[in-house]
C-alpha cells in the first residue's frame, strides 16, 4: 500500500477521504458517521451524544473515510464496505474532460497528488478500474509535452511574454509534474553547460524531494552510459 512510509506525499495522499457504503453492521462506531458528529455539545445532550457515539453503524451507511482506512476495509478477507461512487476528479464526467484536453485542467488546485492518489485508488476493487488506470496514463502522456517544454522554454527563453506564460500553466502542475518539472530544468542547464564546455561530465539532477530510489536509478544509467 505505502509507497515510502516517511514520505510526506504519500502520506498526504492518503489522507484524502473517499466516499464507502458498508456491507455489514459494525458496532461501537457510531462517531464515525457524519451525521452523529457535532461542532458543540451542551451539557444536556452530552449522555445522548454518548450513547450515540457507542451505536452500531449499520449496512449501507455511507461514509467519508480517508484512504488509508478505506484499504484496510475493503481489501480484506471479509469485506466491511465498498465503492458506491469515486472520487469527483476520477469520476466519469471528470475523465470525458480529461479525455478531451487533460492540459487544461488544473491539477494543482482540483488534485495536488492527481497520480499519486489515482495509483492508490487503483488497489481497490470497483466497476470502473480500467478507466481509471486508462485516464491516468492518458492524463500523463498528454500533459508531458508541456512539462518538457515548460523545462526548455523556462530556462532558454528570453522572450517575457512567453515566459510568463509558460509559468501560468505550471501552476497548473500536480506534485509529481513539478518534480519532473524541476528535473527536466536541471537537465537542460547541464546540458547547456556541457555545450559550451563549462563541465567535463554530467551528472544525475539533485532535486529536493525527489525520492531516494529515483536518484539511484538516474545514478545507475549514467554509470551504465560510462561503461560502453
Amino acid at each position: 500500500m505505502y509507497e515510502d512510509y516517511f514520505s510526506i506525499d504519500d502520506i498526504l495522499s492518503t489522507q484524502e477521504r473517499i466516499r464507502c457504503q458498508l456491507l455489514v453492521d459494525i458496532p461501537k462506531l457510531g462517531f464515525l458517521e457524519s451525521s452523529s458528529a457535532t461542532a458543540t455539545l451542551n451539557d444536556e445532550k452530552k449522555d445522548h451524544a454518548d450513547e450515540q457515539n457507542f451505536s452500531s453503524l449499520t449496512a449501507n451507511t455511507k461514509l467519508e473515510l480517508p484512504y488509508w482506512m478505506i484499504y484496510s476495509i475493503c481489501n480484506c478477507k471479509t469485506r466491511f464496505a465498498s465503492l458506491p461512487e469515486l472520487p469527483l476528479i476520477y469520476s466519469r464526467i471528470q475523465r470525458q474532460i480529461f479525455a478531451a484536453d487533460a492540459s487544461v485542467v488544473d491539477l494543482a488546485k482540483q488534485a495536488a497528488h492527481f497520480y499519486r492518489q489515482g495509483r492508490h485508488l487503483l488497489e481497490l476493487n470497483f466497476d470502473e478500474k480500467r478507466q481509471v488506470a486508462m485516464t491516468l496514463l492518458q492524463t500523463y502522456q498528454q500533459r508531458f509535452r508541456s512539462i518538457m517544454d515548460a523545462s526548455f522554454h523556462l530556462i532558454l527563453s528570453s522572450d517575457h511574454h512567453h515566459h510568463e506564460s509558460m509559468k501560468q500553466q505550471t501552476g497548473k502542475f500536480e506534485r509529481q509534474e513539478k518534480i519532473l518539472l524541476m528535473l527536466g530544468q536541471a537537465a537542460f542547464r547541464d546540458y547547456d553547460r556541457l555545450v559550451n564546455n563549462e563541465t567535463k561530465q554530467m551528472l544525475p539532477p539533485k532535486i529536493q524531494g525527489m525520492t531516494t530510489d529515483l536518484t539511484n536509478v538516474l545514478n545507475g544509467g549514467m554509470n551504465r552510459k560510462r561503461k560502453r
